[in-house]
């Protein structure tokens, strides 16, 4: 590879840092700007060193060896059907038709958004690393922000659980499925809480197309997580019109339950129409198949065990605090076998310490009155259906350690928000004061 072309990409990464760098960022949150930008570059590479030279394996060496075909395929036939493929996801005619089969076509989406940077480095595995990283860091950064502006007594815990806590930042970093998935995550969040606090002075229009497309990377690589994180959207908002409304204030709790009911019901019917996989009666099926498949490929290994699981949902219920507290706590530091157990069981103790302070506040603190419950109560929501539903499909600890990466961040952040770890994190980190922007709304909660 010559000279030139890192000189150029180096370039415009440089280009594209200087001009992120320049934006209105919150003033609070911008001496770790650099910091975690380093830190997510050096995690993304670390990604292919460790999967190249001391593993051999990896679903990134499967991406960077599926999305060569496709630069090849650009080279070879022209820039017209290389379009063609990435636009239309349609492979007739191309080398990769006999090798992409509809069933399976999802699981090259990831290749086809890594093809990109792959013909602007002509082919360079590390610098297509550097680019999604920086994607990835664009959309957390984005949402960190977003969460600084409008809670701003946040801002600290929000950049320590999206940006700094170790398995967040590496496995969302390089050439992995989970840089797209959070990079686009924050995109849509972000933008969700601008709309929603800001006074749509702010470019509302620019905010609803960086959440579409948001949703959308997320869909190419993720869909449930895509289905999921729109109903947990659509069940904030309908919390916030029908139980935080002035105007319906006057009609019983009980009535505003069942039309929540009527109303989540429907749109979540919908939302599992797009996929055959999402189906009411075949998702316990699909779930308990992939249970199955993972289990026989952890023999030896730590993994979650749900002996009595069935393909029902009542038996998903009844196994689910087990489920969630595997995905969370596990592996624990005696489980550990080698280096990558270890970190995994280290960084988990650490969560079961920030569990401990938030159980001690949660026995000890008076009733809290949430101000936007709505928020929390969705999220909640997603955290705990979501957790357990990748502990089930996934039980293989290394394995589930990727895949929650998805849903850590927000149990991090909100553990963090408790009265002793966020009296622990002032102690660590003393902070600025800083007067409100116009439009926050000041903090979550309030006594």
């Amino acid at each position: 590879m010559s000279i030139l072309i890192y000189g150029l990409n180096l370039l415009v990464l440089a280009g594209l840092i200087w001009w992120l760098w320049k934006q209105d960022w919150n003033a609070k949150l911008r001496p770790y700007f650099f910091p975690t930008l380093l830190l997510k570059f050096a995690c993304g590479l670390l990604i292919g060193v460790l999967s190249f030279y001391v593993f051999d394996k990896g679903d990134t060496q499967l991406y960077y060896k599926r999305a060569l075909l496709m630069t090849d395929m650009a080279h070879e036939q022209g820039i017209g059907a290389y379009l063609q493929y990435l636009f239309f996801n349609d492979p007739t005619g191309t080398p990769l038709q006999g090798l992409q089969k509809p069933f399976y076509e999802s699981a090259w989406n990831m290749p086809r958004l890594l093809s990109v940077p792959l013909l602007l480095t002509d082919g360079n595995y590390y610098l297509s690393s550097l680019y999604l990283s920086l994607f990835s860091f664009v959309g957390l950064w984005f949402f960190v922000n977003a969460l600084a502006r409008y809670f701003p007594t946040t801002a600290i815990p929000a950049v320590l659980a999206f940006l700094v806590f170790p398995s967040v930042v590496y496995w969302s970093s390089g050439v992995l499925k989970e840089s797209v998935l959070m990079g686009g995550l924050g995109l849509l969040l972000g933008s969700n809480l601008y709309l929603l606090f800001g006074k749509l002075k702010r470019k509302p229009l620019l905010y609803l197309l960086l959440a579409l497309v948001g949703l959308y990377l997320i869909w190419l690589v993720k869909y449930f997580v895509a289905v999921a994180i729109a109903l947990t959207l659509a069940l904030a908002l309908l919390l916030k019109l029908i139980f935080y409304n002035p105007k319906l204030a006057h009609i019983h709790w009980l009535l505003k339950g069942l039309a929540l009911l009527v109303l989540f019901s429907g749109i979540a019917w919908l939302g599992t129409q797009l996929n055959p996989n999402l189906n009411l009666e075949a998702l316990p099926d699909v779930v308990y198949k992939n249970y199955q498949v993972s289990l026989l490929a952890s023999q030896g290994k730590p993994r979650i065990d749900f002996p009595f699981l069935e393909p029902t949902y009542l038996s998903f219920v009844l196994h689910s605090q087990l489920a969630f507290i595997g995905m969370l706590f596990r592996p624990f530091i005696w489980e550990a076998y080698n280096i990558r157990t270890f970190a995994a069981a280290f960084e988990n103790t650490l969560l079961l310490v920030l569990a401990f302070g938030f159980l001690r506040d949660l026995f000890e603190a008076g009733r809290v009155k949430w101000r936007y419950g709505y928020l929390l109560a969705a999220l909640l929501v997603f955290v705990f259906v979501m957790g357990v539903l990748l502990a089930y499909s996934m039980p293989n600890l290394g394995t589930l350690n990727r895949y929650r990466v998805v849903v850590l961040p927000f149990v991090v952040y909100l553990l963090l928000l408790c009265k002793t770890n966020a009296e622990l994190l002032r102690y660590l980190i003393p902070a600025r004061q800083q007067q409100p922007e116009e439009d926050e709304p000041a903090q979550i909660a309030a006594d």
